[in-house]
């Protein structure tokens, strides 16, 4: 998790990841070849505390990530 490019990165793109199991184009191609297992139940609350916790331990220090911010991602999806 530390210095990671999706962790630290676009706070849409890792929601999508997370909960819908789209990759992310920041993930480096053949890098994880198998899918992510989908966390769809998380309710957007408990997802962002989540993406807060991950980008903010593990010697990462990005901003926090608000529910609002994983409803948005969720409804922008294609």
């Amino acid at each position: 998790m530390a210095g990671s490019p999706v962790v630290l990165g676009d706070p849409k793109e890792l929601a999508l990841w997370v909960i819908k199991g789209r990759r992310p184009a920041s993930m480096p191609v053949g890098r994880y070849p198998t899918a992510m297992i989908q966390f769809g139940s998380m309710t957007p609350a408990d997802a962002a505390a989540l993406f807060t916790y991950l980008r903010s331990n593990f010697g990462n220090s990005a901003s926090a990530v608000d529910a609002a911010t994983v409803e948005q991602a969720l409804g922008e999806q294609p």
